[in-house]
């Protein structure tokens, strides 16, 4: 197979993730601190979260004006302030909590089976980019998994079989037809039980 490589940048933050045939090579520089990894297809877990990351000033900003707002309306009455002053307070807190929600940054997790995670721009270069190669990867690890995994080996115990393809029906490697047909096989070419 033929390498596949996405490359992202935003600001001080660089990812690459370098696809291989039996592993794909990750990447990061994150404002001087640099990592890599070599990481086996066999590690990459298909259950992905969403991380976003946003300056928290708008967002305790935005918390700050809305209590002004309160006390502003409350106050008012009670002392004779004028209460249209609390527009303005929560125009000012509107808009600290959009620039909260609008300027964060939105990552996708990648778990990996030994605990360690990487993570990638949600959408970077651009969406349609992003998500090809997301399924180029899934992809990839499919079929390293199904080439290398998915065999019936008839001299192994049929219960440690059985599990190996049950491990590839929860990683969404075999559909639950191939799963079937695969135990199947398996059961005819088990040893009786004595």
């Amino acid at each position: 197979m033929n390498r596949h490589v996405l490359e992202q940048k935003r600001g001080q933050e660089e990812y690459r993730v370098e696809l291989e045939d039996a592993q794909f090579a990750y990447s990061s520089n994150m404002r001087g601190s640099e990592g890599s990894a070599s990481v086996p297809y066999e590690l990459l877990c298909r259950r992905t979260t969403d991380y976003h990351r946003s300056n928290l000033f708008f967002r305790n900003a935005a918390i700050y004006f809305g209590i002004l707002v309160v006390v502003t309306v409350a106050f008012g009455f009670l002392v004779g302030l004028d209460p249209r002053v609390a527009v303005l307070w929560a125009l000012i807190g509107g808009a600290c909590y959009a620039a909260y929600r609008l300027t964060g940054v939105r990552y996708e997790v990648f778990p990996l089976a030994d605990g360690r995670v990487f993570r990638l721009l949600w959408g970077r270069p651009t969406r349609e980019e992003y998500l090809g190669f997301r399924s180029t990867l899934f992809a990839r690890r499919d079929a390293y998994l199904r080439d290398r995994y998915a065999r019936i080996d008839i001299d192994r115990p049929a219960p440690l079989e059985r599990r190996r393809i049950e491990w590839l029906r929860e990683e969404g490697v075999i559909d639950q037809d191939a799963f079937t047909t695969i135990v199947e096989t398996i059961e005819d070419h088990a040893p009786p039980q004595g």
